[in-house]
């Protein structure tokens, strides 16, 4: 895979991470991304700079804090609503805003890409709305989806769009899925090259990423349909699929000149280089348990060696503890260290594959010659792997040496439940996905929490006010006072479609 990417012009750069950092929000009703010069070769890697400013930033603080990866520093002050679940209606204007500038960017990159004849730029802006409108959904629940990017004269010029049901959301994303299958074709000469900042325009990777997010959307459903999302399961089994392994993990990599910083370490350095995250008593704790070696990778360790962590919320009850590690550069949230810088924003992951291909198997909807315990254990040394350079430097073994040394020690969540029942045997996934996730995927950890209720063992955070966990984000204000359609506000704990925990 090419993981050294270029963006296509010094001007883009400065547009894109101009919206990322400083809060500068577009309309994505007028269109501003679209003028005459636009080309696929830009409308791409800006749409997936967009993407990755949401999910690294916004997304990744609420997720990460919400599924207890993270919590407020005592000594600083920016998430505290965050920890004490009180946040107001505009804490996520600025994801709602580049996560649509994102959509709108796949989409007329794959209108432009249609009419040039450019199939493989069609195929990813068509994998790509889907990945983002997945985020959206998921996030706010019902969104405007099927008029949402219409403002431009040319497409009906629909400055009030509708919001659709998150149910009728995911049979378009589907839609937008098996569209793109179509156009797949590794030996098209005709893709991207450094423009694709995820894979450079290898299309049997993206052929991989397009059945790992298919396999992902379909078991987000199983709860509430799961006749629906068993039989989308057997149907993409059908077709002998490739799914992301080790080592074709989808992200964007960071870091290569001072302007190209991982997106929330750039917004700690526009906050003073302010540590406001450090790491939360339910996770540490649990990893201390098993003397996991990925504490290495998430973590700082303290000056003795060790990991501590805080507990939620200590913030909101006055408490000061004497010492906490705080989440480490290696997922961009090191104020202090501008190693940071070079954290990539993870899309879709290897270790995120096995766990959902292992969930497909326990649940009896998947046909293959490989058992839910294999790849159950597959997904944990994949995230060891994952990581395996880090370990090297900070613990001086490798991911397959830390991956034994985990699994010799045995434990708990090591006893995997072969002959247990589906729901038990998807616990154990859930879990182990949430070990996995710290700090390089938080917002899809709050996802599979609140799909599941796993893991199953975290407080409520230390504030008697708040008897549920957050189950969605707030439209911002702009959508009250701009959009003629807006639904009205939803209060934090009103649950997404998907959610029946």
């Amino acid at each position: 895979m090419l993981k050294n990417k270029n963006i296509v012009t010094l001007l883009l750069i400065c547009c894109v991470f101009g919206v990322s950092s400083c809060k500068k929000y577009l309309d994505v009703n007028t269109n501003p991304n679209i003028a005459q010069q636009a080309t696929v070769q830009t409308l791409l890697p800006a749409a997936q700079l967009y993407v990755a400013s949401a999910l690294g930033v916004d997304l990744q603080v609420a997720g990460s804090i919400w599924s207890e990866y993270w919590t407020q520093n005592p000594n600083a002050s920016q998430y505290v609503a965050f920890d004490r679940y009180s946040v107001g209606q505009d804490a996520f204007s600025t994801p709602w805003t580049n996560l649509y500038a994102a959509a709108e960017n796949f989409y007329q990159m794959s209108k432009l890409a249609d009419s040039q004849k450019k199939k493989q730029y069609k195929a990813i802006g068509l994998l790509m709305q889907a990945y983002t409108f997945q985020l959206i959904t998921d996030g706010w629940g019902d969104v405007p989806f099927k008029n949402a990017l219409k403002g431009a004269f040319a497409d009906g010029h629909i400055i009030n769009p509708s919001y659709d049901s998150q149910a009728v959301v995911y049979r378009g994303i589907l839609s937008y899925i098996d569209s793109a299958n179509k156009l797949i074709n590794n030996s098209d000469p005709i893709k991207p090259g450094a423009d694709d900042l995820i894979y450079g325009g290898q299309m049997d990777q993206w052929q991989k990423f397009s059945n790992t997010l298919k396999l992902r959307i379909l078991l987000r459903m199983s709860s509430i349909n799961p006749v629906a999302a068993q039989s989308g399961i057997v149907a993409l089994y059908a077709t002998a699929p490739s799914f992301l392994g080790v080592g074709d993990d989808a992200f964007i990599k960071y870091g290569w000149n001072s302007a190209n910083k991982n997106p929330f370490y750039g917004e700690e350095v526009g906050l003073g280089y302010t540590q406001n995250v450090v790491g939360s008593k339910s996770f540490i704790d649990t990893m201390n348990n098993y003397n996991d070696y990925r504490l290495f990778i998430f973590y700082e360790p303290l000056a003795t060696g060790a990991f501590a962590g805080i507990a939620q919320g200590i913030v909101a009850n006055n408490i000061t503890p004497s010492s906490y590690s705080i989440p480490s550069s290696y997922v961009g949230a090191n104020a202090s260290n501008p190693n940071s810088a070079n954290a990539p924003v993870n899309f879709l992951t290897s270790y995120e594959s096995y766990f959902l291909q292992a969930e497909a198997v326990a649940r009896g909807w998947a046909v293959t010659g490989v058992s839910d315990s294999s790849l159950y254990f597959s997904g944990i040394l994949a995230n060891f792997k994952y990581y395996t350079t880090v370990l090297g430097s900070t613990a001086g073994v490798t991911g397959d040496t830390a991956y034994s040394y985990y699994v010799t020690a045995g434990g708990y969540w090591l006893n995997y439940p072969s002959t247990g029942t589906a729901d038990q045997r998807v616990r154990y996934i859930i879990t182990q996905k949430w070990f996995s996730m710290c700090g390089n995927q938080g917002f899809e950890a709050w996802c599979e929490l609140r799909r599941t209720g796993y893991p199953d063992f975290l407080p409520l955070p230390l504030d008697a006010t708040k008897t549920q966990f957050p189950k969605r984000l707030l439209y911002p204000t702009t959508e009250s006072t701009v959009n003629a359609s807006y639904p009205g506000l939803q209060l934090l704990q009103s649950k997404v479609w998907w959610d029946i925990n």
